[in-house]
């Protein structure tokens, strides 16, 4: 079992009346979420926070330590693993819309799902929206998401919208998000885990106002605990127009360090996967 040191902080911010994110840390089956919910009146705040009970549970019933055999090195249980944490957001998805069908006040509510999930020897990452997951090794930061807004997937712009919408703006727009849509995609990542390494979870209330630079600095210098809540604050400093909310995981023990050379480098590389599970693209 891979040894961590985690914590997650949540700041309303300075503008926003209600806190519309959510986050889960679970420990004790590798698990660890951030929701950033949207949706007027209370639907961004109720999306955000089925969608993190609604993973938890879905974990705890597959992925307890006490229900997996000892297949640390299989690769047919990695998998197994990825559509445990893949099938946690489809069903995040379902109980959303599902609910949003039903409640008139919660009606077009979604939410962002930004998921880390320690597998083994490996890190699983998943996403669907713009809550970036970051990860911090050997003194360089890169990112273990997609994000699914207009502005990485200039592609979907229809040519009568183009030159409707600036770059920042676009920026802002999802194509996708958790509880929209019936059917959902959702990317993922699998890379090597390897001791020291520190992955960063958060919403978009942190990541507008903080660079993954600036991310990595902070992180690097204290204990988690400490991490998150002076990120947060440096957000806030910077305006706190948005909810902000952040999760710092450091991997205290497992693996080796990376080997040094080409071999090395090539073996830490993160491997992307889309996941078309449960049905069509959602834009």
């Amino acid at each position: 079992m891979i040894r961590v040191q985690s914590a997650g902080y949540s700041d309303i911010g300075k503008v926003r009346k209600a806190n519309e994110d959510s986050f889960l840390i679970n420990e004790s089956i590798g698990l660890f979420v951030v929701a950033d919910g949207m949706g007027g009146h209370r639907g961004g705040a109720v999306a955000s926070r089925l969608a993190t009970k609604t993973m938890g549970t879905c974990m705890e019933a597959t992925c307890s330590p006490a229900l997996k055999p000892d297949t640390s090195k299989a690769e047919d249980s990695r998998a197994e693993d990825i559509n445990h944490l893949l099938k946690g957001i489809h069903l995040a998805n379902k109980k959303i819309y599902t609910l949003s069908v039903k409640d008139e006040s919660c009606r077009g509510m979604g939410t962002t799902v930004s998921a880390l999930f320690l597998s083994d020897n490996f890190i699983i990452t998943a996403n669907v929206g713009d809550s970036p997951i970051y990860l911090l090794r050997n003194g360089e930061i890169e990112t273990l998401y997609t994000p699914h807004t207009l502005l990485h997937e200039r592609k979907k712009i229809p040519k009568s919208m183009e030159g409707r919408f600036s770059p920042s703006k676009m920026a802002h727009i999802l194509t996708r998000a958790v509880g929209i849509h019936q059917h959902l995609r959702i990317d993922h990542v699998k890379t090597p885990c390897f001791k020291d390494d520190i992955i960063v979870l958060c919403s978009d209330g942190l990541s507008g106002k903080v660079t993954k630079e600036e991310v990595g600095a902070l992180v690097v210098k204290s204990d988690a605990e400490t991490a998150c809540k002076n990120l947060t604050d440096l957000a806030i400093e910077r305006g706190g127009e948005d909810n902000v909310t952040v999760i710092v995981v450091k991997i205290l023990s497992e693996g080796v360090k990376p080997t040094k050379g080409l071999l090395g480098r090539l073996l830490a590389l993160p491997i992307w996967i889309g996941s078309c599970l449960g049905g069509k693209r959602s834009t």
